[in-house]
């Protein structure tokens, strides 16, 4: 019983020697303000776009899901049982004859109809709305090819 003990909290009192000694040189190390607080700015501008996401995620992985199908040409439903085999958007739509890049294409023109809705709602401002346009392109290539 005594051995099952003592080996988890060496371990546990190893890893966390660790990680003060390795914070005590990071704190030791010259900071200087500006970076510091760029970082909180772009920390606190992920945290909202984090909360973001959480909160709209089952909508967007159903859009994702009905533009591709019928991109692909086949239900939502058959798409996601597809991908819970392992498979990849991409591989499935290679199955059925259509290229990634006509299921990019339609994923990347329902999002950018997406964010011109919401500039014209006034919920993103244009110089938001040039970033995520900016990074949707390589973003839904990722997504369509990522096997899950």
């Amino acid at each position: 019983m005594l051995k099952k003990l003592i080996a988890p909290v060496a371990v546990s009192g190893a890893l966390l020697g660790s990680l003060v000694v390795g914070g005590a040189a990071y704190a030791a190390a010259p900071t200087t303000a500006a970076p510091a607080a760029a970082h909180a700015a772009a920390h606190h501008t992920d945290g909202k776009a984090r909360t973001w996401w959480k909160a709209h995620r089952r909508s967007i992985r159903a859009k994702t899901l009905a533009v591709s199908a019928a991109t692909i040409g086949i239900t939502p439903k058959a798409l996601a049982t597809e991908l819970r085999t392992g498979k990849s958007i991409a591989q499935v739509a290679a199955e059925h004859n259509v290229s990634a890049a006509s299921v990019i294409g339609a994923l990347t023109s329902a999002a950018d109809a997406k964010v011109a809705t919401a500039v014209k709602a006034g919920k993103l401002t244009q110089a938001q709305a040039g970033k995520v346009t900016a990074a949707l392109p390589a973003r839904i290539t990722k997504a369509v090819n990522h096997v899950f």
